[in-house]
């Protein structure tokens, strides 16, 4: 078929009307209602095409997306894996701090007068054989320890130096085998000597004869005599009272007050110079009067550290602890010397 035009417009009139064509669709856009349906027809048909040209790009991102959020999670789950694990150990190390703690202060309302001078010591090692009961101290003659001198924990008598280093000490422990002490009934101040059986919860009471006044669950304080250990404090309560027919002496065994296969800190004591004086003169009564004037001045202020404590273990949702001293549940029944306030420094002679 031939064709109406033999060729077509020229380039430039065809610039020249797509021009005015655009102008004029310009103008009447948005004038009359059949150009603003005609664009809704428009909109409505190329909208689908948007769509399917945005697919592979909203594909991409979400694959993208989720790659790296995966990623960043694994990396946050370790993390918080490392730092639950570290937190964990923290926990375990703050109630080893709080059982140390609560120890320490126990340990710092032992029962002492206000005129004695105390250090804290650390027991380094401990020697736990039956016929061997001693355990090492990081306190020496640097710290001015001294042989003889007597070692307390929150309870009572814990034992006595027998050697000095420079940075250590060896501490004989009064269940040793080789160790004795005396002391005193507080019920009616019989005096008697209590040795080591080599047990850490036994000790003997050595030549007690029959017509003796000791009962179970007497009250063994420091006599004072022989001027090693200081008057008044205590030692052990009677356990059992043997009296055979066929024998003198009666078979008397207490159990020490002190945390022998617990300890962890003790006390160093230094006697006073008036103490030193009069130990060689005291009387039992002076001696049933110390501990009666401690029971006395210082039951307040064990029941206020036993307060304390079980108030913050209650407030850490921690069981209370058996380490408490049992003497300061009841002091009047139990008519033990209890747990004073720390006492002021002295000068060391």
């Amino acid at each position: 078929m031939k064709p109406i035009f033999g060729k077509a417009p020229p380039l430039g009139l065809r610039l020249i009307l797509a021009i005015i064509a655009s102008i004029a669709l310009i103008v009447s856009d948005g004038q009359t209602n059949a150009m603003i349906k005609a664009r809704s027809v428009m909109e409505t048909a190329i909208g689908g095409l948007y769509y399917l040209a945005n697919t592979p790009r909203t594909v991409l991102d979400e694959v993208s997306d989720n790659l790296v959020d995966t990623n960043k999670l694994q990396i946050e789950n370790k993390v918080l894996r490392d730092q639950l694990r570290e937190k964990n150990a923290d926990l375990l190390l703050l109630d080893q701090l709080k059982v140390e703690n609560q120890r320490l202060r126990l340990l710092l309302n032992s029962p002492l007068r206000t005129d004695e001078y105390k250090k804290i010591a650390e027991v380094l090692t401990a020697e736990t054989d039956v016929y061997r009961k001693q355990v090492v101290i990081n306190q020496g003659q640097r710290d001015g320890a001294y042989v003889g001198q007597p070692i307390i924990d929150e309870k009572g008598i814990v034992g006595q130096i027998v050697s000095v280093g420079e940075n250590t000490s060896r501490v004989l422990l009064l269940t040793d085998v080789t160790h004795s002490i005396p002391v005193q009934v507080l019920r009616n101040d019989v005096r008697l000597i209590a040795s080591g059986t080599g047990r850490n919860d036994e000790l003997t009471l050595d030549n007690v004869p029959r017509s003796v006044d000791i009962v179970k669950g007497d009250l063994l304080v420091t006599s004072g005599l022989g001027g090693r250990f200081l008057e008044g404090y205590p030692v052990a309560i009677v356990e059992s009272v043997s009296r055979d027919g066929q024998n003198y002496f009666a078979t008397v065994t207490a159990k020490p007050l002190a945390s022998i296969e617990r300890l962890r800190y003790v006390l160093l004591l230094w006697p006073t110079n008036e103490e030193m004086r009069k130990v060689q003169s005291i009387s039992p009564e002076d001696i049933r009067r110390t501990v009666q004037q401690r029971l006395e001045n210082q039951g307040a202020e064990a029941d206020k550290v036993k307060k304390t404590l079980v108030k913050e273990e209650v407030d850490n949702h921690l069981p209370v602890g058996e380490d408490v001293n049992p003497i300061l549940e009841n002091p009047a029944e139990n008519n033990q010397a209890l747990p004073v306030s720390e006492p002021q420094q002295r000068e060391e002679e």
